[in-house]
């Protein structure tokens, strides 16, 4: 029985079927064939552009340096591409959700209509690519204000709802799966490097904290953030991103993540003596974008560690000992800071 075709669908509610109706194209919906199919049908259209180009399924990004009007002819002429490919294989392209960005720090930018089947694509200023916010110039501001948004707002769901629980751990738990998790998603990416960015997220977790020990009776042991952290057993949000940065320099190293042109950005101290002990060359930046660029900030984190003597080894390919030790080190740091 072939997988594509001879297939039916029905639609069922409490008891209640409708009557089946075929299917002509598409595929199995949760199926594992499915995504396997569709990478295999879409996998040639990044070799026909001449522009770099990111997919994610069936997200595709087109991107190039612009200088001059002629780049952005180029990028032009690739959406064209996309376009012809798309009516080729008899796939139909949203266009309204479609839309060109520039990122760039310059206060004058280069700004150019491209379109997509004679329709001009909307300019945004900040988009959204899987649940993050990119601003033109990568400052993540309106990513920090709509998660720290979200968290107070769901914090404040989770105290209204627990009033009744009788152990920490609970409410704690309820805290880690709906509210850190949303202050932490894809953390590498956007960490934040002011400190009233920073501030704002861990006031999140403050809160939640400060909620627990007034609560369980508390309030006149634990006076501080500090103790309260070491009674709880939790760590800082800011010390938790340092050890999501330190786990993913990791997987670069050892090809757990799939990131050539991060790897080869990577400049391991050769030459390692006594004046220069980093394990990581970092060359200087003259300006906060490029100084805090995550890989950038990921080998300096790893640096200070291993400039203060502490037992990590990145370069041992057992990951579960080298987690082990960050953690343990990080979380000594939080007890005798």
């Amino acid at each position: 029985m072939s997988y594509l075709e001879n297939r039916t669908q029905l639609v069922a509610v409490k008891g209640f079927t409708s009557a089946p109706i075929s299917a002509t194209s598409g595929v199995p919906q949760g199926s594992h064939l499915g995504p396997l199919f569709f990478v295999v049908f879409i996998n040639d259209l990044p070799n026909r552009l001449s522009s770099q180009a990111l997919l994610y399924a069936d997200d595709l990004k087109i991107f190039t340096r612009v200088d001059d009007v002629s780049q952005c002819l180029a990028l032009q002429k690739d959406l064209n591409v996309v376009v012809e490919w798309c009516s080729d294989n008899k796939m139909s392209l949203n266009v309204d959700k479609c839309c060109a960005v520039s990122f760039t720090a310059k206060k004058t930018k280069l700004t150019y209509t491209y379109n997509i089947l004679d329709k001009p694509l909307c300019r945004k200023e900040t988009i959204r690519d899987l649940g993050v916010l990119f601003d033109e110039q990568l400052t993540f501001r309106p990513h920090y204000d709509q998660i720290v948004k979200k968290g107070n707002r769901l914090l404040g769901f989770i105290m209204r709802t627990t009033k009744d629980f009788k152990k920490p751990k609970s409410t704690l738990c309820l805290f880690y799966s709906f509210v850190r998790s949303v202050l932490e998603y894809c953390c590498p990416i956007w960490s934040p490097f002011y400190r009233n960015h920073a501030d704002n997220l861990e006031r999140i977790q403050k809160r939640c904290l400060r909620y627990l020990s007034r609560k369980h009776n508390y309030g006149r042991a634990l006076n501080n953030y500090g103790e309260r952290l070491i009674k709880f057993d939790v760590m800082p949000l800011e010390t938790r991103r340092k050890r999501y940065d330190l786990l993913y320099l990791h997987k670069i190293l050892h090809f757990t993540v799939d990131a050539p042109g991060l790897l080869s950005a990577i400049n391991v101290n050769i030459r390692h003596r006594s004046r220069n002990p980093n394990t990581f060359d970092i060359q200087v930046y003259r300006n906060n974008t490029s100084y805090y660029n995550p890989l950038v900030r990921m080998c300096r984190t790893y640096n200070e560690l291993s400039r203060g003597g502490k037992d990590i080894d990145i370069f041992n390919s057992n990951f579960s000992q080298y987690k082990k030790a960050i953690s343990n080190t990080l979380k000594a740091e939080v007890i005798s800071p």
